[in-house]
């Protein structure tokens, strides 16, 4: 084969190669360098209408009780709130109890101070004409930030879709 004389050819079955290339590398590469730093505590299972509420005041863990009135049924109980930390480095999750988490410096923005933030997945919409055919991953939590977003392996309590509470970051 004559290189000179199909120089055309080989541009033109290069040129597409090389583009696929250099998208997948610019989705791809970024993910290998960005670390997340910060792990991050979340609460699971807990009640929106009694039990033991956690929240986040002047960077420590604040646990309060709300008593359920007695005119509302809101159906089955939920279970015990439960604490947990989660590592990013590992993606892995440990449950803590109140009394240690008490004691944690905890960060309450939604994005931690290098840039990532936990996120909910999100339902599909399908495409035309599929519509409403898809599955959504909305009980599914994200880390993404720098342009990278990674599946968090995260331990839930209790069956409801919204068992899952972030409380803030901490190193």
């Amino acid at each position: 084969m004559n290189i000179r004389k199909n120089i055309s050819l080989l541009l033109g079955i290069s040129i597409p190669i090389l583009m696929i290339l250099f998208v997948a590398g610019s989705i791809y590469i970024p993910g290998l360098f960005v670390k997340p730093q910060y792990n991050f505590l979340y609460v699971s299972g807990d009640n929106y209408y009694s039990g033991p509420q956690y929240s986040i005041q002047h960077n420590k863990l604040i646990k309060s009780e709300v008593k359920e009135p007695d005119y509302t049924t809101y159906g089955p109980p939920r279970g015990e709130a439960r604490l947990f930390i989660h590592d990013v480095v590992k993606n892995e999750s440990r449950e803590i109890t109140p009394e240690e988490a008490q004691n944690l410096f905890i960060d309450s923005n939604n994005t931690s101070p290098d840039g990532f933030e936990v996120v909910h997945g999100s339902y599909g919409d399908g495409f035309f004409p599929f519509f409403f055919m898809s599955e959504g991953n909305y009980n599914t939590q994200y880390l993404k930030g720098h342009n990278v977003s990674k599946k968090l392996n995260l331990q839930l309590n209790g069956y409801y879709y919204d068992n899952f509470r972030f409380l803030g970051w901490t190193k």
